[in-house]
């Protein structure tokens, strides 16, 4: 079983901008990184930029061989897919396996039932691999993507949310540490809460500002609507500008959650607008409250305030 105090080699599936900065994050702090990848162009690159200490453009059991902990960082929808091929590989006994996957649920409830246990070694199942998988989120990112994006300090701060169905107490305190290692920040919730609480502050902003890019295009007023967009419209519509595929697969991963909350979104938006049509005293009064908690949120440095305290 893998000393959990000794762990040194680490894969990475997947080399865009969150496998990519992982990578480059990891391999500073003396973890011998393997990455994995279809491009092969892609691993050229990281060897040269030494963000990876061996590159495979397939998974395989050689491209996993002596590895203690795996992390998945492909695209959402891809993620069960390698958990099933990781499942038919002989592992390591007692490796960790992790993913970023921006939703939690699903593939939580995938590694459970399918193929990974947090059965104790006595009268477990044998028929799966001895192996704990811990869901996690790292709660960064740019609107860019690919390897090239890739950025060493982007975890530096950042929240890392872990959803650990596993009961092994060694390989969650062994996923933090190295978290912490790398300058992030974990927080350990469920993987229901995780969902409902990203599709809050996540989620739901991606499509407003998917809808709002949408109303502006299909206006009449297109033209000088652009033509006068500023830094304000440039803020607010920044994560609708980020990649297709994986907003796509945010929103069909969520879609439950968000349907649930779009309505209560667009009430609140109506009795705004009510309050203003009518003069209401009580518009000065929300608004000034909604002002007040957005910034007690960030500090001047636009660092979380209550990720700070934690």
């Amino acid at each position: 079983m893998t000393s959990k105090s000794n762990l040194k080699q680490i894969a990475i599936i997947g080399l865009g901008l969150i496998g990519g900065s992982l990578a480059k994050a990891l391999k500073e702090k003396g973890y011998k990184v393997t990455g994995i990848t279809k491009s092969l162009k892609t691993i050229k690159l990281a060897l040269k930029e030494k963000a990876i200490t061996k590159g495979y453009t397939k998974l395989s059991p050689k491209s996993l061989e002596n590895i203690d902990l795996i992390f998945i960082c492909t695209p959402l929808h891809l993620i069960t897919n390698y958990l099933s091929k990781i499942s038919g590989l002989k592992l390591k006994p007692g490796i960790i396996i992790s993913d970023v996957g921006s939703t939690k649920s699903e593939i939580c409830d995938y590694a459970d039932k399918h193929f990974l246990t947090n059965e104790p070694l006595t009268g477990r199942d044998k028929s799966r691999p001895y192996s704990f998988f811990i869901g996690g989120h790292p709660m960064a990112g740019t609107e860019k993507s690919g390897f090239s994006a890739a950025q060493k300090n982007l975890f530096k701060n950042c929240a890392w949310i872990l959803t650990p169905t596993a009961k092994d107490k060694k390989s969650i305190t062994t996923i933090q540490t190295i978290i912490k290692k790398i300058g992030a920040k974990p927080v350990i919730t469920t993987p229901e809460e995780h969902d409902e609480a990203v599709a809050l502050i996540s989620h739901l902003p991606l499509l407003a500002s998917i809808g709002l890019c949408q109303t502006i295009k299909e206006s009449y007023f297109r033209k000088l609507a652009s033509t006068f967009a500023s830094s304000g419209f440039r803020d607010i519509t920044r994560i609708a500008g980020g990649n297709p595929e994986m907003n796509s697969g945010l929103l069909t991963s969520n879609n439950s959650i968000l349907q649930k909350l779009l309505p209560v979104y667009i009430k609140e938006l109506k009795d705004i607008l009510k309050m203003a049509k009518t003069k209401s005293k009580n518009l000065h009064k929300k608004l000034n409250l909604a002002s007040r908690w957005r910034n007690t949120l960030y500090n001047s440095k636009g660092e979380n305030n209550f990720l700070k305290s934690r």
